[in-house]
This record gives C-alpha cells, sequence and structure tokens, in this order.
C-alpha cells in the first residue's frame, strides 16, 4: 500500500478560494488521495481517480453524505440505485435533450437580449454595469422559471433561497459556522419545499406542458409520496439557476481579461462553445463532490479506504490534472476535444448539462454583437471553492466600444 499522505489545506477559505491553483498543484503532487487531519475526510484530486470514485456509485454513494443532506434523500441526485434514480430522472429527460432545448432556443434568447440590451446601452453610455446582478443570476433562474412555470413574482424568493441553500454547507466549517449555515440552509429547503408543493397540488388539478406539470402526471408520480416529488423539485430548480449563474460570472470574467480570445470568438461565433467549455475546465464552478464509501474496505490508487470513510472529490483539482491536460493553468480554447468534469460524470452527471451550455452560447454571443470591447471595472471576489464563481463582476465598455 501507498504511505499516507495528509494535508490541512482550507478548501472553505477565501484565500483558497481567490487562487486555488497552486495550493491545489501542491496537494496533487502529495498523491491522488490524500488524508485531511482536519475534516478527517479523504481528498480525491487527480481526473483519473475522481472519475472512478463519481462513476463508481456501488461503492461510493451519495446517500448520507452533505449532498444529500442539501438536496433530500429522496432526491434523484441523492438515489444511487439507478432504476429508483432513473424513473425521478426520466420525467424530465426529454424536456432537456438538444432538440427539446432547440425549441426553447428563441425564449432563451428573447430573455436574454431584454437582459442584454439595458446592460449594454449603460456601458454604451459610459456606465460600469454589474453583470451578476444585471445578467448572470436573472437569466438562468428566468429560463428554468419559464420551463418550471414559476410566476415572476416568486422569483426574488427562488434566488434568496438557493442563494442561502448554496451557503450551508457544513462540512468544511467550524462548529458554530457550521450550526447557522445549516440553520440558514434548512429554513431556506423549507420554505422553498413549501412553495414547490402548493404549485405542485395546482399543476395535478390544472396540468401544463411545464416541468412541474411534467413530474406531476409521471409514472414515478404515482408511485412517490409528495415530500419525495418537491425534493426533486427543489432539486431542479436551485440547480437550474445557482450553479449557471456562476458559470455566466466566470464567462464574462474570463473574456473581459484575456481580449485575444474575446477578439477570437466574436469573429468566429462556432468557437463560442469550445471556450466556453474551456472557462468550464479553467475556471470551474462545482470545485468539489462528495462521495461515501459503502462496503468498504476500498482500494483507491494505492490508499485502503474504510467503510463509512468519507469521501471529497475535488474536481478543481481534476480539471487541471497534468495527466489529461497538457499545460493545464493555461487557458486555451483550442485544446483537443476532452471532456472536463464541470458538469459531472456517471450516473449523477448533470441533467441540464446541454440548457446550461446554451445559454452560455446565447448570453456570451448577445453580448458580443452589441459591446465588442471591454474590461473588468472593479476588483472582485471568489466564493468558496466547492461552489466557485466570482462576484460582484463589474464591467466597463472600452473607450469606442461599439
Amino acid at each position: 500500500m501507498t504511505s499516507l499522505a495528509t494535508t490541512r489545506l482550507d478548501i472553505m477559505s477565501a484565500e483558497t478560494a481567490a487562487d486555488p491553483w497552486p495550493l491545489l498543484a501542491e496537494l496533487r503532487d502529495k498523491g491522488p488521495v490524500v488524508w485531511h487531519e482536519g475534516y478527517k475526510r479523504w481528498l480525491v484530486t487527480t481526473d483519473r481517480e475522481v472519475r472512478t470514485v463519481v462513476s463508481d456509485f456501488q461503492r461510493f454513494t451519495v446517500e448520507g453524505t452533505s449532498s444529500a443532506a442539501l438536496f433530500g434523500d429522496e432526491a434523484f441526485i441523492s438515489i444511487d440505485e439507478r432504476k429508483r434514480h432513473d424513473a425521478l430522472r426520466l420525467a424530465w429527460a426529454e424536456a432537456f435533450r438538444l432538440q427539446g432545448l432547440e425549441a426553447l432556443r428563441p425564449q432563451v434568447e428573447a430573455i436574454a437580449a431584454g437582459l442584454l440590451g439595458p446592460a449594454a446601452q449603460r456601458l454604451r453610455d459610459g456606465e460600469p454595469v454589474e453583470m451578476v446582478g444585471a445578467v448572470c443570476r436573472p437569466l438562468p433562474t428566468l429560463v428554468i422559471a419559464l420551463m418550471m412555470g414559476v410566476p415572476q413574482a416568486m422569483l426574488g424568493d427562488v434566488v434568496r433561497w438557493s442563494d442561502e441553500m448554496a451557503g450551508g454547507g457544513p462540512a468544511y466549517l467550524a462548529d458554530e459556522a457550521a450550526r447557522a449555515a445549516v440553520s440558514r440552509r434548512e429554513a431556506a429547503k423549507a420554505a422553498l419545499a413549501d412553495y414547490l408543493g402548493e404549485l405542485l397540488n395546482d399543476r395535478r388539478a390544472r396540468p401544463g406542458d411545464d416541468l412541474v406539470s411534467a413530474l406531476a402526471v409521471s409514472e414515478a408520480a404515482r408511485r412517490c409520496a409528495d415530500d419525495q416529488l418537491v425534493q426533486n423539485l427543489r432539486q431542479l430548480l436551485f440547480a437550474g439557476n445557482e450553479t449557471t449563474a456562476k458559470w455566466l460570472a466566470h464567462l464574462f470574467v474570463a473574456y473581459a481579461e484575456h481580449a485575444g480570445v474575446r477578439r477570437e470568438i466574436a469573429a468566429e461565433r462556432g468557437l463560442i462553445r469550445p471556450a466556453n467549455d474551456e472557462v468550464m475546465r479553467w475556471q470551474g464552478v462545482v470545485g468539489t463532490l462528495v462521495r461515501r464509501v459503502r462496503g468498504g474496505p476500498v482500494d483507491l490508487a494505492g490508499v485502503r479506504l474504510a467503510d463509512g470513510d468519507d469521501v471529497t472529490c475535488v474536481l478543481a483539482s481534476a480539471n487541471r490534472d497534468p495527466a489529461r491536460y497538457a499545460d493545464p493553468d493555461r487557458f486555451d480554447i483550442h485544446r483537443s476535444a476532452q471532456p472536463n468534469l464541470g458538469f459531472g460524470v456517471g450516473l449523477h452527471h448533470c441533467l441540464g448539462i446541454n440548457l446550461a451550455k446554451l445559454e452560455g452560447e446565447i448570453v456570451i454571443g448577445g453580448f458580443l454583437d452589441r459591446i465588442a470591447e471591454f474590461h473588468v471595472a472593479e476588483p472582485y471576489s471568489y466564493s468558496s471553492l466547492p461552489l466557485r464563481g466570482p462576484q460582484p463582476v463589474w464591467l466597463a465598455a472600452d473607450r469606442g466600444a461599439s
């Protein structure tokens, strides 16, 4: 067996979130599997080993982890038994396939235009614009709300509840901070569940063509209690706005700070999607995924993990693994196509990957149509590594920009 590598790297610190890459390189150098002495859990640092863990849901389960606590034990993201998982996920699969989303494109373009137009006008008038509030946060919220049939009057509450859920990860916090975060998270989860329960009952009585109605009349709904259905709706609404908003913020920062790339994708719009994918690899949103060893002991890269051990897959590290990516710290939109881990892999890969990519393509293309040259106008900071995005993102148009 490999000798035990250990660390005390503070994944949750603002300093780590601001510039995690040197510390993550040091962590990777310790080995693919490292014991964290403070968190009392294993950190998995390399692409191959992360893929091994997240693809083997028999030996590395989501059940009983902080991820399941966030979404609920009966949300399909928390269920490793494939038949039960698929029965719930498949209620929405058709809506998230490429063909279904292309039919949604005109509506997404209209939502994007309604946000980008005013922002671009302010930029042309010489006014800096905070893009997270103006575009990044409202756009995915408006889109997923449209798909779910959530009225616009509720969107402020949905965003607030999502933010409070996202900040409630106790695994990496000290006791007092963890208790406070969990309290806020649970209150937000309960409030969102109450609202979605009302929406579910309404759609049962008056089904439409939205995603809540699709679940309400699905085969899975005939076998599931209302609480389970609500957990899955809550998961969908949270994931459909929180992570995509942070990715869009990364895109604006990346293209503001890399003028050569910006001009290249403006001239050749077919490069936007691969460039956006590279931003997801290079500056990912979901920096960690949690699992728990089931049926152990399990040997991983020569390290023995005991039954019940907690495991954190450090996606942010794996997405810069030099064993998979040449010169991984370089932002290179012309890399040979290799799927990164930004949207997950295996049974629990992101249901909304195609929707997120559609939104990213439309937003960046639409912005470049309006403002060709721009820069970051004010300093920004990052949220924590597990769910990482820049904020605030103040942009200003370059003098003479269109």
